[in-house]
């Protein structure tokens, strides 16, 4: 692991961007045409000033010491206490590099990383439709702690 630069993070927070407008609209929150102001909205909001926000460890995984392999945002405070733990805002392995024990390795680094930091309870989101993450998170240790569900009428 090794901090994320300037360029990488100009590269995911496009890709971020995109892929959060896509699932919002995939799950009925937010229209097409809405979706990448919204998206951008709420990605800009809390990474207002990029790789330097302050209580964000924004990290880039490698091998080798230098092949980027994926990414990690984690924000360090979810709540006004360390208590209320920190947030796993992002967490992805490029295409090439998944199915091979990666993603249980960059699941683990950033609980290395957030107890590095004082903090010892780290949550995160993942949407009901990606089950691998969900089973990947679940066979972590991760536990649900609440459910949305809904139905089209």
């Amino acid at each position: 692991m090794r901090p994320m630069t300037l360029e990488e993070f100009a590269n995911i927070r496009e890709h971020t961007i995109r892929e959060y407008a896509a699932v919002h609209v995939s799950v009925g929150n937010w229209t097409a045409e809405e979706s990448i102001e919204q998206s951008t909205q709420s990605i800009d909001k809390l990474l207002p000033d990029g790789v330097a926000t302050d209580k964000t460890l924004l990290l880039t995984a490698v091998i080798e010491d230098s092949i980027p392999i994926g990414y990690l945002w984690i924000g360090l405070e979810r709540g006004p206490t360390k208590d209320a733990g920190a947030w796993i805002y992002d967490i992805e392995l490029y295409e090439q590099f998944r199915g091979k024990g990666y993603g249980r390795a960059l699941l683990k680094q950033a609980e290395v990383e957030t107890k590095s930091h004082g903090v010892n309870k780290l949550g995160l989101n993942v949407f009901g439709s990606n089950t691998v993450a969900r089973n990947l998170y679940e066979s972590a240790g991760y536990i649900t702690k609440t459910l949305q569900m809904s139905k089209e009428l």
